[in-house]
């Protein structure tokens, strides 16, 4: 009965919504799946009927957030590396990507900066669930490594999808641990922080969201420039 289906799917969806909401503003620990259940316009029994527990509301939110971003990123990697790979535009080398032309560098570069804008606008419009992983990750509970967890989705050697796609492509890729850890505090973490205090930081500093958002924006891309020289990526 595809009615029935319709409705349950959008219960379900409430549920996460509100769940979502009171984890952000009170904190996982401070949130009761009563007053989720009250908000949602549900009985209790039914959020247990979709979720075992309030760690499994969660665990859903935070894979989803993780599942998403290595969407973005590995429909990057498709469209632009292995693609310009492909065409003998791009050559990985252990250090440093050489691109064939003036034209190819800039064109990735210009891909890379439209790259970095989704996944920040992905990030504030998902800085709920953003500011519960940070907030999680600097605890001692179950959810204290959600963080690399993503790491292990987008850069792990034997797990991630993005790894093995440019690796299949081109065996002279790899990550060196330096370029894990740039990735990590210079790359996502960074955005994610963005996120996180996005909303307190347009309060306090009197500017509009777009204001923030767009200076984020210009200083991130100095961030990206640095490791472009000439027709070279130096990593």
């Amino acid at each position: 009965m595809p009615f029935v289906k319709d409705v349950t799917e959008e219960t379900k969806s409430r549920i996460i919504s509100v769940a979502k909401r009171h984890f952000s503003e009170k904190g996982f620990d401070a949130a009761r799946v009563d007053e989720i259940a009250k908000d949602a316009g549900v009985n209790k029994a039914l959020i247990y009927y979709y979720f075992e527990s309030k760690e499994a509301i969660l665990d859903h939110l935070i894979q989803k957030l993780f599942d998403d971003i290595s969407s973005l990123a590995l429909a990057f990697v498709e469209e632009h590396v292995v693609a310009m790979i492909e065409q003998g535009r791009l050559d990985i080398e252990s250090d440093r990507w050489r691109f064939a032309s003036e034209e190819d560098i800039q064109s990735f570069y210009k891909a890379c900066l439209q790259y970095t804008e989704k996944v920040v606008d992905f990030s504030l419009s998902n800085r709920g669930v953003v500011r519960i992983v940070i907030f999680e990750s600097l605890k001692h509970g179950k959810h204290k490594n959600a963080l690399f967890r993503l790491l292990d989705m987008l850069y792990n050697k034997n797990e991630s999808p993005l790894y093995r796609t440019i690796w299949s492509r081109d065996h002279d890729f790899d990550y060196t641990p330096e370029a894990v850890v740039f990735k990590f505090f210079f790359g996502f973490f960074p955005v994610f922080n963005f996120a996180a205090h996005f909303d307190a930081y347009v309060q306090s500093s009197g500017l509009t969201e777009s204001e923030v958002r767009d200076s984020f924006m210009r200083s991130y891309q100095k961030i990206v420039s640095m490791y472009f020289r000439g027709k070279e990526i130096v990593l």
